[in-house]
């Protein structure tokens, strides 16, 4: 028997293809997410116009029987569909993404080095004083439509799916840890240096507008503390909760 939550369709990525003949342009995708230049990318532009076709030709009310998925490469492509999705049409898509990358200074220190937590709190809490400063000092403006796209986007909450052994994934939870933390102590702080990266403030002072891929103000994150297995394997979402799966999650979202 059916379950009455289950969507109509299912719309899902896949990632990183190895030993095949996308090899090669899977992982030059991968390098332009590296650089937080993918937005503009053939497969993710396709993949947007893609889902907005399939929605208006199936003429689904609010997009609420669809969800979408990835792992890996495919997280990061369903991941920029569903934020355009909310950000022009304000449909709120489910959206579960596996292993999606994250890329950040602080997740590159290592868990298991000496101070590893307090060298990441120095990285941090610097990095969100120096943003607030500039955005309040020089880029008003940029600052309020940076906050602006943030409460636009806050409604939607994709599920995020992250092992903390995973260095590919693992800096969104640097990222909503180390955001909420600082939101206790200086919420204008916090809410400068989430919404404020240095390559659109480079962009805005040079007159440049571009796309901001990087915005996920909320989020529910799935966290696997398993010390067992390959981390960023897929199959490790499929198995029951045991050695290899130990789950633990958090809903992380926006202040209003």
């Amino acid at each position: 028997r059916r379950n009455p939550s289950a969507p109509s369709y299912v719309v899902a990525f896949r990632g990183t293809m190895r030993r095949d003949a996308t090899t090669v342009g899977d992982m030059r995708l991968n390098l332009r997410i590296l650089l937080n230049a993918h937005h503009s990318c053939g497969r993710f532009s396709h993949a947007r116009e893609k889902v907005r076709e399939f929605l208006n030709s199936a003429a689904i009310p609010n997009g609420g029987l669809v969800w979408m998925a990835g792992h890996s490469l495919g997280a990061s492509i369903a991941l920029d569909v569903g934020r355009d999705m909310m950000a022009r049409r304000e449909l709120n898509i489910p959206t579960f993404l596996f292993n999606p990358p994250h890329v950040s200074l602080a997740s590159a220190i290592n868990d298991e080095l000496p101070m590893a937590k307090m060298a990441k709190i120095v990285v941090t809490s610097s990095s969100y004083f120096f943003k607030h400063g500039l955005g309040t000092i020089l880029m008003k403006r940029h600052k309020e439509d940076m906050g602006e796209q943030f409460r636009q986007l806050s409604p939607w909450i994709p599920n995020l799916y992250v092992h903390r052994r995973d260095f590919i994934c693992k800096g969104f939870i640097d990222y909503f840890e180390q955001r909420e933390q600082m939101h206790k102590l200086l919420p204008g702080v916090a809410a400068s240096g989430t919404t404020l990266s240095y390559r659109d403030m480079c962009l805005f002072l040079f007159g440049m507008h571009k796309e901001r891929p990087h915005l996920l103000p909320s989020a529910m994150l799935w966290e696997n503390q398993s010390s067992v297995g390959n981390p960023h394997e897929l199959r490790q979402w499929w198995l029951p909760q045991g050695p290899e799966l130990v789950l633990s999650r958090k809903a992380y979202k926006w202040p209003a």
